[in-house]
């Protein structure tokens, strides 16, 4: 089972090679839930609401049908994350802290993770009806709101994958405009100010 790619908001972003190096190995088997970190790094322009960061873990395999057809099968759940502020927590972050970046940290919500067991479990249940191959997509979604008159928002976001284990880049310092079309950056990030931003809301 193989890291199809982490997805940043709408679009899938360029995974570093040096971090698709370390990724080939990563699979729905080895992930270790509770250890699962995710990270944005920005500047302070851009600002993230409280809980509105969501996880999209999903399984997909290619199936053979009688007719000889393909199809795909898909598992997916969208799990709430929630944040952490301690110096322990932040201290493997510290190289990315500066006056003109601000660094957030989360971890999966622990009351979500029996979903992501659940699907963990019905993936590896998987048999018969397919080449054996599987893909696994892991997502962070986002919002928030951007301050008037702020022009590109950069953006960074890493990720860990046991512990201990190394915080590894997926995207770095990609625009926010390069990833979604601009009615959706509106809808995600409005600015500062206006209703409803950073009051919590979830990712559509």
């Amino acid at each position: 089972m193989a890291l199809a790619c982490t997805v940043l908001l709408a679009g899938c972003g360029s995974v570093p090679v040096s971090s698709l190096w370390k990724l080939r190995k990563l699979s729905l088997e080895t992930l270790e839930p509770a250890a699962l970190r995710a990270a944005a790094v920005h500047s302070p322009s851009l600002q993230l609401a409280p809980n509105g960061a969501v996880l999209t873990v999903a399984v997909s395999r290619q199936l053979r049908l009688a007719n000889g057809a393909h199809t795909t099968e898909r598992l997916e759940e969208k799990l709430p994350l929630q944040a952490l502020h301690s110096s322990a927590d932040m201290r493997p972050l510290i190289e990315h802290e500066s006056p003109q970046s601000t660094v957030h940290l989360w971890r999966i919500d622990p009351a979500a993770l029996p979903r992501l067991q659940a699907l963990r479990t019905r993936a590896m249940a998987w048999k018969g009806t397919d080449d054996g191959k599987r893909e696994l997509t892991l997502g962070v979604e986002l919002t928030g709101c951007q301050k008037s008159g702020s022009t590109r928002q950069a953006i960074t976001t890493l990720m860990r994958f046991a512990e201990p284990g190394e915080y590894l880049p997926i995207v770095r310092n990609i625009d926010l405009t390069e990833t979604m079309s601009a009615a959706e950056l509106k809808q995600r990030f409005p600015v500062c100010g206006a209703a409803g931003e950073l009051s919590g809301q979830q990712p559509g």
